[in-house]
Parts: C-alpha cells; structure tokens; sequence
C-alpha cells in the first residue's frame, strides 16, 4: 500500500502547525480596520478553507488509513492524492485572502509545481519497479520454458530445480 510515511506526515503536521496560525493572524490583522470580516466578504474562501483543514485532519487520522477501500492500488493513490490536495488548499485558500489577485498565484504556483513533480516522480518510480518486477518474472518463465524446466546456473535454485538434479 503506497502511503505517506511517518517523517512525511511529521512534516506537513508542522507546518501546518506553524503556517495556519500566522495566515489566521495576518489576516486578523488585515482586516482589523474593516468593518466586515472574511466571512461575511469571502464566504465561499472562508468555507473551502475550513472543509479543506477538516478534510487534512480527517484523513490524518490513523484510522482513516487503514480503511479497506485504501487498501487497493487506486486507493492508496487517492488517498495520498487528496492528502497532499487537501494539504496544499488549506494553505493556499487562507493566503487567497492576504494575497488577491496575480500576484497570489506567482506565489503559490512554484509550491504547487514542485508537489506536482513530486507526485509524478513517485509514480513514476512505482511505475519503474512494477515493469522492471514483469521483465523479471518474464525472463525468469522463458528461461525456466528454456532448460526443460530446471533454473539457470546463475539464478538461485527452487526446490524443484534441487530435487531434479538429485534425480541426477
């Protein structure tokens, strides 16, 4: 099961720790003067940003983890997907409210291309060992189909192999 692993998790728990309370008070403080707050001027900002911490929170949960429908391949990548997606949103949506306009996405956009390009390059190396196992075990049936069904000199030998050779 493809699974964020513990130092991982550490991570992103610390920053969380530390950036959402700094976001919350730059914010506090922006809007200090106003009259309105982010709720009532940012509403739908305000509530994906509350669902996508929730969400974070939630599916940080030992629990959660080990729910049988993340047990399959798919599964694990949806969840370690819509970990880092919720991760990364609950981040960007908050300094949505500090930074507005083009100027928010020059800041945020090279963050959300180096987990893009983590994330393909893990499945990328996943997708590496899964055809580099096929080639293997291919090469292995061929030679086996090759010898008349004894291993090759310098592969290890099965039990099979060892009992055809004391038949010797």
């Amino acid at each position: 099961m493809l699974v964020i692993d513990h130092d991982q998790r550490t991570n992103m728990h610390a920053i969380l720790t530390l950036i959402i309370p700094a976001i919350l008070n730059f914010i506090a403080v922006k809007y200090q003067g106003s009259s309105n707050s982010p709720f009532e001027t940012h509403p739908i900002i305000m509530f994906l940003s509350i669902f996508t911490l929730l969400l974070y929170c939630f599916l940080s949960l030992p629990l959660v983890a080990h729910l049988p429908v993340f047990h399959t391949a798919c599964g694990a990548h949806v969840f370690c997907f819509m970990t880092i997606l919720s991760f990364s949103l609950s981040i960007a949506l908050p300094m949505l409210l500090l930074f507005q306009g083009l100027s928010f996405f020059f800041l945020y956009l090279p963050l959300l291309i180096l987990l893009s390009i983590a994330y393909v390059c893990g499945l990328v190396q996943k997708l590496i060992l899964l055809v580099r196992q096929k080639i293997v075990e291919f090469l292995n049936l061929f030679a086996h189909r090759l010898l008349g069904g004894r291993a090759p000199p310098l592969l290890p030998l099965r039990v099979v192999d060892m009992h055809f050779m004391l038949q010797l």
